[in-house]
């Protein structure tokens, strides 16, 4: 087993069942998440994920990362991460509930 054979249960559970629900500032909302298998799709996510650099990564840079946080250190971490991850896409509804 390589680790690209690896999933995480919570991909599973989305694989089983793909309705999920986000708590986020505005409310809660229901949506569908998905894996991203379209190549440029694949592409718009990785740039917007991975060159998108805002002041919470710098926090999340020094957890993870020896040395001062840079924008460059941030986004060599977001595009490990990306790489060897499983690319999640979620689909809200307009509303929260």
């Amino acid at each position: 087993m390589t680790r690209s054979d690896f999933v995480a249960g919570w991909v599973w559970n989305i694989r089983g069942n793909p309705r999920v629900r986000l708590r986020m500032p505005a409310g809660w909302f229901d949506g569908l998440a998905r894996e991203i298998t379209d190549r440029a799709e694949l592409d718009d996510a990785r740039d917007a994920i991975c060159e998108t650099v805002d002041v919470f990564d710098y926090g999340e840079c020094a957890v993870h990362l020896r040395g001062l946080p840079t924008r460059a250190k941030i986004k060599d971490l977001h595009r490990y991460w990306f790489d060897t991850g499983r690319p999640l896409v979620i689909e809200l509804r307009d509303a929260p509930r």
